[in-house]
């Protein structure tokens, strides 16, 4: 399951998902708001879904750490580094 999502995250931000990786400063603006963008597309898509299938596996939910950490790492400037 953790592996769909990293998978559905990673093609949302147009990156291949790799063993090894690196997201620079300098990328994480288009990142965050690419993610952003498909977290709003997605809860637009729900609305019109019975509420029990609206709460199933929404983007937003699964993916806030992964932006909250995006965030974090454009706030302090650091690049995120997987793999090594």
């Amino acid at each position: 399951m953790l592996e769909d999502l990293s998978l559905r995250i990673f093609k949302t931000l147009d990156r291949e998902l790799s063993k090894d990786g690196i997201l620079l400063v300098e990328q994480l603006p288009r990142l965050i708001q690419r993610l952003e963008e498909a977290i709003a597309q997605d809860a637009k898509e729900r609305e019109g879904l019975a509420p029990d299938a609206q709460k199933k596996d929404r983007l937003g939910q699964r993916a806030y750490p992964f932006l909250e950490l995006l965030k974090s790492s454009l706030k302090h400037q650091d690049p995120i580094v997987w793999g090594h």
